[in-house]
């Protein structure tokens, strides 16, 4: 049995664990195959051929299989040297709080390990994945590929995990260098992204929307996330799930998360439906602190300074 299978086995092990736990596991037509249990117990015992990466964090059995695979890659290459808690767990990714290594800038990097489930299960992804282009080994589209994703072959799930992965990290990236509001993005695996870490190790940075702001603080970081969102669209991105559900609030700042679904307004003809969305999810939040602003106005007023190129209707 290769790395890869191993992976997939011991994570569909993990969603089965989770389900049984919340009651919502149903017995698949065919029976699970008896290796699964074994994988796990392979993968804690000889740390997935990661033997010297020993986190101080105590993790169940399941999770430390988890941990040791997918963070196991950035102890090697001397990114982290532990794994000191878990920060936030979710049926779509955990993140964790790491120690980084002398010499990267940080003390602490932020560990954003997703489930491939996440990736199974997101709802209406074409809407977001319109546009994206997935590339051959030579730089060409790839019919092969991009037929295997329609169809939703063992390949082409793995390809499409890639392309959010992977677009996610560029996204950050980019907008990070341009000054937007985002954690500084570090490094990335096939299935975790490694990040600025908000807040402290005990403490990590709350969402906005469990916070209670003053009229005098409210004013400012709307202004501040409206000005990003602008930013974000003169750079070709629509995060495409704003919300003060998915940004960070510390200290009196804030930095915006979770870019998976982001699109590029010049290809993606459901970008200006998500724009107002992102837009109007802001304008809620702000409003419960004396903010008024119209989101259709203020939408068309973002959208007017951004010059989209035709695209070909969709398919």
């Amino acid at each position: 049995m290769n790395g890869s299978t191993n992976k997939a086995d011991y994570l569909d092990y993990l969603d089965y664990q989770e389900e049984l736990e919340q009651g919502t596991y149903r017995k698949p037509r065919n029976k699970p195959k008896q290796s699964r249990a074994e994988t796990i117990s392979e993968l804690v015992e000889t740390g997935d051929g990661r033997e010297s990466f020993n986190p101080s964090f105590s993790a169940s059995r399941h999770e430390r299989a988890w941990i040791l695979s997918y963070l196991g890659g950035f102890y090697e290459d001397h990114v982290i040297s532990d794994v000191l808690r878990q920060v936030k767990g979710g049926k779509e990714a955990t993140v964790y709080c790491c120690r980084a290594f002398p010499g990267i800038g940080v003390d602490l990097i932020a560990a954003k390990v997703y489930r491939p489930r996440m990736f199974r299960t997101m709802r209406n992804d074409t809407m977001y994945r319109r546009g994206r282009d997935i590339l051959d080994d030579g730089g060409n589209r790839g019919r092969r590929e991009f037929l295997a994703m329609k169809k939703r072959t063992g390949f082409g799930q793995e390809l499409l995990h890639s392309s959010w992965l992977g677009n996610e990290f560029a996204t950050m990236q980019m907008l990070y260098n341009a000054g937007v509001s985002v954690p500084r993005p570090f490094t990335f695996s096939d299935n975790a992204i490694l990040m600025e870490y908000v807040g402290e190790k005990d403490w990590p940075a709350p969402l906005l929307h469990s916070v209670r702001l003053s009229r005098e603080e409210a004013g400012p970081l709307f202004d501040r996330l409206i000005g990003d969102v602008r930013t974000m669209l003169t750079l070709g991105r629509v995060h495409g799930d704003l919300s003060a559900h998915n940004i960070l609030y510390w200290e009196g700042d804030v930095k915006i998360i979770d870019f998976p679904q982001a699109v590029d307004p010049g290809v993606n003809p459901e970008a200006y439906a998500l724009l107002e969305r992102d837009v109007t999810r802001l304008c809620q939040y702000f409003s419960h602190f004396g903010i008024g602003a119209d989101p259709s106005s203020l939408t068309k007023d973002l959208w007017s300074e951004y010059e989209p190129v035709e695209y070909e209707a969709a398919e």
